[in-house]
């Protein structure tokens, strides 16, 4: 594995972990739990709430006393296998290297809130457009809030789809 991959996926990691604890910690110590504050009227707001699901909030109502342990666990092998990812994907795909660190930068940062807190912080909210899937029983109003870090594994996971897809089926020796 080439050493100077190994440092970009690092760096890119640090960097988003970094922003991700640094913009929850400012909004902890600036704003009161589920205050909102509005940016773009009600299309954007900042709204402090602390997640104790996983993505979108999924599981957040569940009272088990081993949810947290239980998502710690997850976030672990979550993380393995986005090491197992990167050291597999081929080294002459650049973007993946930026698209794994993101991942990786993202998957920690919130792991980081579970480990200390039980719950993550989250705080972007934004209203797009309502989703419905009748046939689902799903109707969303408003997006679920977010956070840096969750956006982080977000657009990692979109360029990594983006890169698997333009590759199609080429061989390593036809990527050179």
């Amino acid at each position: 594995m080439n050493s100077r991959r190994i440092k970009i996926f690092i760096i890119v990691s640090i960097i988003v972990i970094a922003f991700d604890q640094i913009t929850k910690w400012i909004i902890k110590s600036t704003m009161e739990l589920h205050q909102t504050i509005r940016v773009i009227g009600d299309f954007f707001t900042i709204s402090y709430i602390l997640n104790s699901g996983i993505a979108f909030g999924l599981f957040a109502h569940n009272p088990s006393p081993y949810k947290a342990v239980l998502l710690i666990i997850i976030s672990i092998v979550a993380l393995g296998i986005i090491l197992y990812i990167f050291f597999s994907l081929p080294k002459t795909v650049k973007a993946s290297v930026l698209a794994m660190g993101l991942i990786f930068g993202g998957a920690v940062g919130n792991m980081i809130d579970r480990i200390a807190r039980g719950s993550v912080v989250d705080f972007l909210d934004f209203d797009f457009p309502d989703i419905a899937i009748k046939f689902l029983g799903i109707h969303m109003r408003r997006w679920p809030t977010f956070n840096v870090a969750d956006s982080c594994v977000l657009v990692g996971i979109v360029l990594l789809l983006i890169i698997i897809i333009s590759l199609g089926g080429k061989t390593e020796q036809e990527r050179a």
